[in-house]
């Protein structure tokens, strides 16, 4: 690569994502604030995602996007609470897709976002505010979060040829199966195939 074009190439070596959530996360019926599972893509293009609904992605995402997917973190997020993800960013990642599996998919709130891979240079950690059903970046620039749980997930090793899949809690990174998301009565879980 020369000189010139190493300059303007965008040069993000990790993802660090911070997940904010407030009290009224993921409210049931009877008001009550419940968990949500984030899934975090690591993409090369993000048309396949774009056009997916989200039963779609909630059923078939790893199909589904299977040419462009790199690598997928699962991030279980408790009302009221924090969670960071820092993890390598695959070099062939150019965007990074997050989807939330709210209790009710209102297709009005901002269920899922693409985020280019520069917008790592603009603000390391990304920050996303998740409330009610919905989503959002939240300041530009590297402002600190305080951080209730901070976790960490596991990257793929490097000549795994399928999409990693973690789940990260406040309690530890856990791998799970790939498998349809089903929801709990409190929770939503990765069944064990």
């Amino acid at each position: 690569m020369d000189a010139a074009k190493w300059a303007f190439t965008t040069q993000v070596k990790a993802m660090n994502l911070d997940l904010i959530s407030r009290s009224s996360l993921n409210t049931n019926g009877a008001g009550q604030s419940l968990s949500t599972v984030l899934r975090v893509y690591q993409l090369k293009t993000p048309q396949a995602f774009e056009q997916l609904d989200y039963a779609q992605l909630q059923s078939n995402d790893l199909d589904a996007l299977k040419p462009d997917l790199l690598t997928t973190t699962d991030v279980v997020l408790r009302p009221n609470a924090n969670a960071s993800i820092s993890e390598p960013m695959n070099d062939d990642t150019e965007y990074v897709a997050i989807v939330a599996f709210f209790r009710e998919d209102n297709q009005r709130a901002t269920w899922r976002m693409v985020l280019p891979r520069k917008q790592w240079k603009q603000s390391d950690p990304v920050r996303i505010e998740v409330k009610d059903s919905s989503m959002a970046l939240i300041g530009k620039g590297p402002q600190a979060v305080k951080q209730q749980a901070t976790v960490r997930s596991t990257p793929r090793p490097a000549l795994d040829p399928q999409p990693t899949k973690t789940v990260v809690t406040a309690q530890g990174t856990v791998p799970k199966p790939a498998g349809k998301l089903t929801s709990s009565l409190d929770d939503w879980t990765r069944p064990v195939d």
